[in-house]
């Protein structure tokens, strides 16, 4: 199977594992800053692919796990969003090697598909698209709608305005131009973060998935919803 350039999987059991949770940035706003911390990025920059990069142009900082343990004798570190395995669980990586140890950037439990990830690496770039700009959209009509119902109940309250007319010279001027303008406003949105959804194509190949561009794993997750599933699974861990 062919993996993405300077993307590994490894496969092994837990151990030693060491787990913090803190307060990262996990969107760089420069190469090279201090955001990421340990090693997740900050220390593996060099040898990350060009689809990981992208994710440094973003700034946020939020709650993550911080893991460190061995895989079969060999060192891993990684941010993690949420990290619901435990010692002697055995596990797939998808990540990076740096130096002598291994950047994780997905960890998976072929027991039971739990998948744990890079923060906001959860849907590949068309799913994205279609998720963001339908969300958008729905936004932009409830929005529009309310506008609407203002100006003809003022138009008929106030001015006694006849209400096809009206009707015609709003709707038929400010529609397109609202779709115009809050359009590019959803795109811009979506776009920034473009960098997150290329990462999460370049972990689902990593672990062979089909089709990565297209995977949502919220959505997938919550469909697979089992009873007993730890609080999180669904938004910050996930199922395949």
């Amino acid at each position: 199977m062919n993996q993405p350039a300077g993307m590994t999987r490894l496969q092994g059991r837990i151990a030693g594992l060491r787990k913090t949770r803190k307060e990262r940035d996990f969107v760089l706003s420069q190469i090279g800053g201090v955001g990421l911390g340990a090693s997740a990025v900050g220390a593996a920059l060099g040898g990350m692919s060009g689809a990981a990069i992208g994710i440094a142009t973003m700034d946020t900082e939020e709650a993550a796990d911080y893991v460190e343990f061995e895989l079969d004798g060999r060192p891993v570190q990684g941010w993690l969003w949420r990290f619901p395995f435990q010692d002697g669980d055995t596990v797939e990586l998808v990540g990076e090697p740096a130096g002598d140890r291994f950047v994780a950037y997905g960890v998976r439990r072929p027991e039971d598909g739990l998948v744990a990830l890079y923060p906001h690496c959860v849907e590949g770039w068309r799913s994205h698209l279609k998720s963001n700009l339908r969300f958008w959209a729905w936004v932009f009509a409830g929005l529009y709608a309310i506008a609407l119902g203002i100006m003809i109940v003022l138009a008929l309250s106030r001015y006694g305005i006849d209400m096809t007319h009206f009707l015609t010279m709003v709707v038929g001027y400010s529609l397109p131009m609202c779709v115009l303008v809050f359009g590019f406003l959803a795109w811009r949105a979506t776009a920034k973060l473009k960098g997150f959804a290329l990462m999460s194509e370049a972990v689902f190949r990593g672990f062979g998935w089909p089709e990565p561009a297209r995977i949502n794993l919220r959505e997938r997750s919550r469909a697979r919803r089992q009873a007993g599933d730890p609080s999180g699974y669904g938004d910050f861990f996930f199922r395949y």
